[in-house]
Order: structure tokens, then sequence, then C-alpha cells
């Protein structure tokens, strides 16, 4: 009598245990599916090694953004750096806070164009004819953010940027946000682009986050 609740114990355990691991295995398939519906919801495919741009909030899209800006200057002198907050506020100007068609849909976060037909690209949604640009396609959320970095740093209508970074960099200073966004006249036609800009930097971005 006493093998045979022995057995029966050791039948239950083992049921027990092989419940557990199909419960297991269900789990770990759900988040894979929620995670490929992730990606495929957002239109951003995983570039190798660059962090995932996140929109569903404010503070995710802020912090993921962050990250991106500063894996991309792990190999990045400081002479060719942005300010993070910079880069920050003009992708929320630019995509009230991720949520534009053009980030969503072409991983755009600074209205970059591109002049040549045969460049991946969108239209906005009042052309529909090729108007001599289009909106730039990227893989990736954070492939924009490098494009924009490399637009800035070489593009000549940025020259007065790049000489007061140096200035600043020159005199032991880091460079400011605030200073240097009066520079992107050439950025866009809004009028108020810079005032938006410097705007988000100072009711936004600084004493909000901790950058």
């Amino acid at each position: 009598m006493i093998k045979n609740k022995y057995a029966v114990a050791r039948i239950r355990k083992r049921n027990r245990k092989k419940k557990n691991i199909e419960i297991n295995a269900i789990h770990i398939f759900t988040a894979c599916i929620l995670l490929i519906s992730f990606f495929a919801a957002t239109g951003e495919a995983k570039t190798p090694n660059k962090p995932t741009i996140i929109t569903e909030t404010k503070s995710m899209f802020v912090w993921s953004l962050n990250s991106c800006i500063e894996h991309l200057y792990e190999d990045m002198s400081i002479e060719k750096q942005v300010p993070n907050e910079l880069i920050l506020a003009q992708a929320v100007v630019e995509t009230g806070w991720g949520d534009s068609r053009f980030a969503n849909e072409a991983n755009n976060l600074f209205g970059i164009r591109t002049f040549n037909k045969d460049v991946d690209h969108m239209l906005p949604d009042t052309l529909t004819t090729w108007p001599g640009w289009g909106v730039k396609v990227f893989a990736s959320k954070c492939d924009s953010v490098e494009y924009y970095l490399q637009i800035i740093n070489e593009v000549w209508a940025y020259e007065a940027f790049r000489s007061l970074r140096q200035r600043h960099l020159n005199d032991g200073v880091i460079p400011d946000g605030m200073e240097l966004a009066m520079t992107l006249d050439s950025y866009a036609t809004d009028p108020n682009y810079i005032p938006l800009v410097r705007s988000v930097i100072k009711n936004n971005i600084r004493g909000v986050y901790d950058l």
C-alpha cells in the first residue's frame, strides 16, 4: 500500500512537472508572438546592434531615442556629436512625439527628404505625383538618427552650427542645445521652428528627463 502511495505521488509529480513545462512553453511562444507583432505594427526592422526606438508613449520615445543616440556616440568623436536634448527636441517637433505617419511608416524622425526619385521614399497625403522630393524611408528609426547626424556634420547649410559647436569645445564648454538650435534656420521652412525646438528643450526635456 505504501509503495502504491509513493508510485502515485511520483506520477503526480511528473504530471505537474510536465504541465509546468507546457505552461512555460506557452508563455515563451506568446512572448515571441507579441514581439513579432510589435515590430510588424511599428514597421521597424531590427537593425543589427542598433537600439529599437519605441513610440508607444512619450517617455518610451525619449528614453529609447536617447539609447540610440548614446549607441551611435560610442564610435563618434565629441567634435561630431550633437547635444542629446537638441536631437530629442527636433524629433519631438518633427514627429509629434513619434506619432506621425512618416515616423511610423518611413522610420523617419527628422523630416529628412530625398531628391532622388529612385531612393525609397514616401509622399505627403496631399500629393499624388512626384514633386521633386520625397520623405526618405529608413530601415529603422535609429538609422534616421545616424543619417541626421551625417547631415548636420557635412551639409554646408549647417556650417554655423558646426562653428559654434567647435567654439564651445575650444573654450572647454559643453555644447549647449539651446544655443545651437539658434543656428538651425535652414532646417525647416516654418518660421516658428527654432522657437518650437527651444521650447521643447526648455519645457519638455530639461528638468524632466535625467539624460
